[in-house]
């Protein structure tokens, strides 16, 4: 995958549906080592991922602003620091100096493989380019929304579904059962051994986030930033009205619909996989962050 400017991530209009999922905290989690997570779901149907697309815009705009508040820096590592006391030093392993982002999948599968295999974002490993692909899933997820078709992942079981309740249209409980598996394999996920993979490939994700166009030094405040937009998504006392959109149902509450694509796709994994997938999100940016 060739990596310049023009592949940095850029919102496209859409209609405003309940957005296509990517289970992006996985493979949120995938780059850190995460979030890594999401891949795609429409509310009518699944079809499998193609190849990667990432939106190229025919000039390059600037870099949309962050609306939330400037996030922290992570802070560097040498091989002997270790944050808090929490991350066995063994887990640290600096990058020999020869490695290359074009080198680098057979050692990012290596590191990831004893946390990913036998789970639904193993398959995201067969992928290439697996640091730039990951530096484009930050860039978005910071901004809350999801490239769809960088890490394909198993299309989901099954059909989204909905249920007629005191003359609502709401989301079928038993919808939710469809990313159990996701939930269960980012519940697994060690967020110090992932904060340790950061580190570990800190200096190539810098360079791929710089080669999308970016400041080097900003990679980390942008994963911290990501990070908080799925800590950010709020969890619903009950399942909200939906209301049919064509093809799509959308939310008939407008502050619902509004939300970021991140927050919507976590709403409708139900709330006790949002509940796992949020906590993970916390204890990871806490070991980032040597909290």
């Amino acid at each position: 995958m060739q990596v310049d400017s023009e592949d940095r991530y850029v919102e496209e209009a859409g209609h405003g549906g309940i957005p296509k999922l990517p289970l992006a905290l996985g493979v949120l989690a995938l780059i850190i080592g995460v979030a890594w997570y999401f891949s795609g779901d429409t509310s009518q149907s699944e079809t499998a991922p193609a190849e990667l697309v990432v939106p190229v815009p025919a000039e390059s705009p600037p870099p949309l602003e962050p609306e939330t508040p400037p996030a922290p820096d992570i802070p560097a590592l040498s091989p002997v620091t270790v944050i808090a006391e929490r991350i066995d030093p063994n887990d640290i392993v600096i990058p020999e100096p020869e490695l290359t982002l074009a080198d680098s999948d057979p050692m990012v599968r290596e590191v990831l493989n004893e946390s990913l295999a036998d789970s639904v974002f193993e398959q995201a490993l067969r992928q290439d380019d697996l640091l730039e692909r990951g530096t484009a899933f930050i860039d978005a997820a910071a901004k809350g929304s999801i490239l769809n078709k960088v890490f394909p992942l198993p299309p989901l079981e099954g059909k989204y579904s909905v249920v007629e309740v005191a003359g609502k249209t709401v989301a079928d409980p038993a919808s939710y059962q469809r990313y159990d598996a996701y939930a269960a394999a980012v519940g697994a996920l060690n967020p110090q051994r992932l904060a340790a993979a950061f580190h570990q490939f800190r200096p190539l994700l810098e360079q791929a986030y710089a080669n999308l166009g970016f400041e080097a030094d900003d990679m980390d405040n942008s994963l911290v930033r990501a990070l908080d937009q799925v800590i950010a998504a709020p969890v619903l006392e009950k399942p909200a009205t939906l209301v049919m959109d064509i093809t799509t149902y959308t939310y008939e509450d407008e502050s619902l619909e509004n939300l970021s694509p991140i927050a919507k796709q976590l709403i409708r994994m139900g709330p006790e996989n949002q509940a796992v997938i949020q906590a993970q999100a916390s204890a990871l940016r806490a070991a980032l962050l040597g909290k």
